[in-house]
């Protein structure tokens, strides 16, 4: 497929980007205002959202051939998208899973015999969205495709049967399930589906993924890995809290401290995935690790773009894939609140009006959202879609 969804979800979350549905981005919070940085979600925003789903929920449905998605009008129906749309269309209470069981029936098809759900490459992704909609559906019978697809996730993970030990930066983590980096990005999409899918949270999964994302953390009390680049500078743990893309490397690029240390530069998208996963193996509030990374997150608070991606040469970097992003802090912050974790600072106040209020400004007339700076495929209308309705579901799920 030339424009899969399993392509298109490892570059998002390779740069963890966001941007606008726009041709030109927003200004950002120093260039002007916007309800996207208020500090208030004006209007009554859970009214709007419960709208805004249900129109977008229906624009999916038109989107749909024979219960499958495309990545591209040309081409094939893809896994991973239609996992996905599936997971919006169902919705958190699985109330219309008995309405699309012919698109559930083909991911479990698509199951193999190690447990994975993929037709070609990067099978961590597609086997990680095919389990949330398995999950969200409520069905009883794909509960063993469940089984099987977090056992495949598992086995994946970089450890001892790699040949490596906890002194290899890769260990704990878990790549694409085939070539490619191991990296925080597709650790984080494993770790959140073995949790939906009900791993024990005794299983050495989530111990292991500890370490990786330890050595994925800007907090030198907890990070014992120094990188050496080609250039001869040595990278060293930073301090601030935040999260980057692998433990020898980050997107955001490097920043060298006034004490002439340098360290590599924390961004919004792998700091939230970073949180959510911390408190998904096992970490709670009172953890020191978990306090940085959130505190990050409330120094940096930024819906316009992905903060710490604007020291990036590119100025649209900061720009792209926006909806993936909105997901992400959702996604992370609900896991946080349900957890207890208290989320003190002024500006996650309102957290879920403020998300939200973001998103229902770039629904479109037609009830669907796309993002022009489209360079990771969110121009795809139903995967823009699928990811708002889903990051709006949680908002409203307030339980």
């Amino acid at each position: 497929m030339t424009r899969s969804f399993a392509v298109l979800l490892a570059l998002v979350l390779l740069t963890g980007g966001c941007g606008r549905p726009a041709d030109e981005p927003r200004p950002s919070a120093s260039e002007g205002s916007s309800p996207a940085n208020g500090q208030t979600a004006s209007g009554d925003w859970r009214a709007e959202a419960a709208a805004a789903v249900t129109r977008g929920v229906a624009a999916l449905e038109k989107m749909s051939a024979d219960g499958k998605w495309l990545a591209d009008p040309k081409g094939k129906p893809d896994l991973g998208v239609t996992a996905l749309a599936t997971r919006a269309v169902i919705g958190t209470g699985g109330q219309s899973a008995a309405k699309w069981r012919s698109a559930l029936d083909w991911l479990a098809a698509a199951q193999k015999d190690d447990g994975g759900i993929y037709d070609q490459g990067l099978k961590t992704y597609i086997t990680s969205a095919a389990v949330m909609a398995f999950v969200a559906s409520k069905v009883p019978y794909y509960q063993k495709n469940i089984d099987q697809a977090a056992g495949f996730l598992a086995m994946i993970q970089s450890d001892e049967g790699d040949g490596l030990d906890e002194s290899s930066e890769d260990y704990g983590g878990v790549g694409y399930g085939g070539s490619g980096v191991v990296n925080l990005s597709t650790t984080q999409f494993a770790v959140d589906a073995a949790d939906e899918a009900g791993l024990a949270k005794d299983h050495k999964f989530y111990s292991k993924a500890l370490k990786f994302l330890e050595r994925s953390h800007n907090h030198s009390e907890s990070n014992d890995h120094q990188t050496k680049l080609p250039d001869g500078t040595v990278v060293v743990p930073g301090n601030d809290g935040g999260g980057i893309y692998r433990p020898s490397d980050s997107k955001a690029g490097t920043h060298k401290l006034d004490d002439g240390r340098t360290v590599f530069r924390s961004y919004g998208s792998m700091t939230y995935a970073l949180l959510k996963s911390y408190l998904l193996c096992n970490l709670d509030a009172r953890d020191a690790r978990v306090k940085s990374a959130l505190k990050w997150i409330g120094d940096n608070w930024q819906l316009e773009y992905n903060p710490g991606m604007e020291w990036v040469e590119k100025r649209e970097a900061r720009y792209m894939g926006l909806y993936y992003y909105y997901l992400t802090i959702v996604r992370c912050l609900d896991i946080a609140e349900r957890q207890k974790v208290k989320l003190d600072a002024a500006a996650l106040q309102g957290w879920r009006g403020k998300v939200a209020r973001a998103i229902l400004d770039r629904q479109r007339e037609d009830g669907s959202w796309i993002n022009h700076q489209d360079r990771w495929f969110e121009g795809i209308p139903a995967l823009a879609t699928a990811y708002s309705v889903i990051a709006l579901q949680v908002c409203l799920d307030e339980r």
